[in-house]
């Protein structure tokens, strides 16, 4: 993690995940190492099993998630990024997760449109990849949701 930034993950990712808050994580930890996405999650609990899950299915470009969020999430095209008051530029996606990252972030919500299928939970930008989405928890964003959000992005289905 860079703890100046509060980028966890690839600071040049394509898909960044605005949340507003950090991980624990010890001096020692990376997300070169093999066991990194273990080593979160058991400093963090389930908590953060959850919010790591529904990335990978939202990042994973087949139906194979569980292993996507094990191997290689965070290490090649995602970064979350951590109390963000501006977008990461370069990014291709950004996934504003939940009221506060959105508050944070100043975020306009008349230039979002909901998206088919989950109105009121998802919304895109009119003009750009920006979503909101509600923080990444099973009960606010359930696999109907992330299902319609894939749709939108050109994935297959998980279901």
């Amino acid at each position: 993690m860079n703890k100046n930034n509060n980028i966890i993950g690839q600071s040049t990712a394509s898909r960044c995940f605005y949340l507003p808050s950090p991980p624990l994580l010890n001096d020692s930890w990376s997300i070169h190492t093999d066991k990194a996405i273990n080593h979160l999650i058991e400093m963090n609990g389930n908590h953060w099993r959850k919010i790591l899950t529904i990335m990978a299915k939202i990042s994973v470009s087949d139906t194979q998630w569980k292993h996507y969020r094990e191997h290689q999430l965070l290490k090649q095209n995602e970064c979350i990024i951590i109390g963000a008051t501006q977008l990461v530029t370069g990014a291709k996606q950004h996934f504003i997760c939940g009221q506060q990252s959105s508050e944070l972030l100043q975020i306009n919500n008349a230039n979002f449109a909901p998206l088919k299928g989950a109105e009121g939970y998802l919304s895109q930008h009119s003009k750009s990849s920006i979503f909101l989405c509600p923080y990444l928890d099973y009960r606010q964003f359930p696999n109907l949701h992330i299902d319609n959000l894939r749709q939108v992005l050109g994935l297959p289905s998980l279901a």
